[in-house]
């Protein structure tokens, strides 16, 4: 199951490469909210794994609220939490969105998007959590081969996604889609590949 395989590789996931991504990330998000005042907004992220770009970002935020299918995953996270001595980031499990009726200034997702089978219902979800002048940034891969995702077992997410299918995403569930650029490329083992960020802004 997709659940397990995350739930090992939660307890090796903090590469070198993978925390150099995540500063990357952390560096091209602040460049993108440099005309804004963070400091008092509450965020959420989708999808945060061990909570790298989270401790990252956590100085800029009030607080930050994660979530994460993976238990493995949020019990790296609340040591990576715990070791850094952060206080304004926690993680939730799926059943978040039934229990809280939080609402969120900044929204952000890393690469998690194209794992969440049914992006549609994420994206209604994420608006109900947001306030009326929220901003999102979706982070995630561009059109890959299949392949590209063989060692999680079982797979049943998407194989990156097209500008196309982002405005389509986009408007179906009201957010105006403000940015779209391509940030970074990237080759894992033979298969190249492409990461995007969407910034939308609430209807």
């Amino acid at each position: 199951m997709k659940n397990n395989f995350f739930d090992e590789a939660a307890k090796t996931w903090n590469t070198p490469k993978k925390l150099d991504r995540s500063r990357e990330m952390y560096e091209i998000i602040l460049e993108n909210l440099a005309s804004k005042d963070t400091s008092s907004l509450k965020a959420l992220e989708i999808g945060a794994g061990t909570g790298n770009l989270a401790a990252l970002l956590s100085k800029h935020f009030s607080r930050i609220d994660c979530i994460d299918s993976s238990e493995g995953m949020r019990k790296e996270f609340s040591k990576h939490k715990e070791e850094l001595g952060i206080d304004n980031i926690e993680v939730y499990d799926e059943g978040f969105w039934e229990t809280s009726d939080n609402k969120y200034d900044f929204i952000y997702s890393l690469s998690a998007f194209h794992h969440i089978v049914d992006v549609d219902k994420e994206l209604k979800l994420i608006y109900e959590h947001s306030h009326k002048d929220s901003i999102f940034f979706l982070i995630d891969l561009c059109p890959v081969p299949r392949a590209f995702h063989s060692e999680v077992p079982d797979f049943d997410g998407h194989d990156g996604f097209s500008k196309e299918e982002i405005e389509d995403y986009f408007k179906i569930n009201s957010w105006k889609l403000c940015k779209y650029e391509i940030i970074k490329h990237g080759k894992k083992e033979d298969i190249s590949f492409d990461i995007f960020l969407a910034i939308g802004e609430k209807l």
